[in-house]
């Protein structure tokens, strides 16, 4: 039978030599640590509240760090998780970052999680925070603090960011719901996001599935209907500038049901625009 106090030092250590890859630009290295963050890192970011964590890795590479990421157990659903987590961010000076321009959120296939990102002020690194909901175990919750991003930033120009791209949340559909196509959009005064799934669950059961995904994330209810072909209600989103939103659900045909989101201000500058083919996050 294997000996875990003599096994978890060979564990580690073929961990790091299969993570360990040449580089272009130099060998990488990973460390790993267990149930802990690297000591060495510079940069004071807050544990999730009544998250475990696991463990942590820190990529290098010519013994400058590329990115940190940890991994943490959460009983809380992925967008309550995710959404706890970024209150407490801003409450410490971190603000909502969106690295190349366009939209933070709307509509995300079945199964990819949902992520945020921020950074402190214009130093340091880019802190992106992804969860992804896994069955009969806690939420997969995770942190990752990219150097390599920034040191990139210079070379592919500064991000235009038009007002409103950080305020669609992340949509998930119902657990293997397959979702097709899908895309997104905006400008300075209004974004939207629409994409189709495939089932024959009534238009009130995704409609109040997707409204509830909205109230968490702070918007308010201001009307709505819901019949057996579309359910539609307007919405009130939290913070400055009068955002409203709108769901809309329709039962296109027998198999498939059609999603639409939009959120718009009649105070938001125009200038800037957005577009973009399947809305996609990165996996956690």
């Amino acid at each position: 039978m294997p000996d875990p106090t003599t096994d978890e030092p060979l564990l580690r250590e073929l961990a790091q030599r299969l993570l360990n890859h040449p580089h272009p630009e130099g060998p990488t290295s990973v460390e790993l640590f267990l149930r802990r963050l690297p000591e060495s890192l510079n940069v004071e970011i807050p544990l999730p509240a009544g998250a475990q964590l696991v463990g942590s890795g820190l990529h290098s590479r010519r013994d400058d760090p590329t990115y940190m990421e940890a991994v943490f157990d959460t009983a809380r659903e992925p967008e309550e998780a995710v959404t706890a987590y970024a209150q407490e961010l801003s409450d410490r000076g971190w603000s909502s970052f969106v690295p190349f321009g366009g939209m933070s959120g709307g509509f995300m296939p079945s199964g990819m999680g949902i992520g945020r990102s921020f950074r402190r002020g214009e130093e340091g690194p880019v802190l992106l925070i992804g969860a992804r909901a896994r069955k009969a175990l806690p939420t997969d919750l995770r942190l990752r603090l990219d150097w390599e991003m920034i040191r990139h930033m210079p070379e592919m120009g500064m991000p235009s960011r038009p007002a409103g791209y950080e305020r669609m949340p992340a949509l998930q559909p119902p657990e293997d719901m397959p979702t097709r196509g899908g895309s997104a959009g905006g400008g300075g005064g209004n974004w939207h996001s629409e994409a189709s799934v495939e089932t024959d669950k009534p238009v009130a059961y995704l409609h109040a599935h997707f409204a509830q995904q909205l109230e968490r994330a702070g918007w308010k209810r201001v009307a709505g209907s819901v019949d057996e072909v579309a359910g539609s209600s307007s919405w009130e989103l939290p913070g400055d500038g009068e955002w409203r939103g709108m769901l809309l659900v329709l039962a296109m045909r027998p198999g498939r049901r059609f999603l639409f989101v939009r959120i718009e201000s009649d105070k938001a500058s125009g200038g800037g625009g957005y577009s973009s083919g399947p809305v996609l996050i990165r996996r956690p």
